[in-house]
């Protein structure tokens, strides 16, 4: 991912494991993404956009309680507004199970990642994700924001 690219990045990173969360936001913040909102869940992660947090992307995990990855996506992408349904996500999960990967695909995720996640993987996931979607250049007022720094 370019310098420029992360560093005007938005991204919501929701993982129940706090140990997980620390060593993601690591790697996410040696990329140069430093705008990392995380949250413990889907409810939690549900909060934070409705309270007006827009990520560009949001890595998901797929277990969770007492809102699961697959109910969070769900709710995102059935929102009145049409931004929130366009966000890119990449789902995190421990296994390749064909049954989750598919409901996952049919709700619109942009890829998923294996357990653990190399650095390499993330920025590359990212990166795509961004790529394919326009990412923080479509965010309202970020093309303003990008062109004056």
């Amino acid at each position: 991912m370019m310098p420029d690219e992360s560093s005007h990045l938005r991204l919501l990173l929701v993982e129940d494991e706090k140990f997980i969360r620390h060593t993601i936001r690591q790697l996410l913040r040696s990329l140069g993404i430093s705008d990392i909102r995380e949250a413990a869940d889907g409810t939690d992660a549900l909060a934070a956009m409705r309270d007006g947090f827009q990520p560009d992307v949001i890595i998901c995990d797929v277990q969770m309680a007492p809102m699961d990855g697959v109910t969070f996506l769900k709710a995102i992408r059935k929102e009145a507004d049409p931004a929130l349904a366009a966000i890119p996500v990449i789902v995190l999960t421990v296994s390749a199970d064909a049954t989750v990967v598919r409901e996952f695909r049919h709700l619109g995720i942009s890829s998923y990642l294996l357990k653990p996640v190399s650095r390499k993987q993330l920025d590359d996931h990212v990166t795509a994700a961004i790529r394919r979607t326009g990412g923080a250049a479509k965010r309202p007022g970020n093309a303003e924001r990008m062109q004056t720094r």
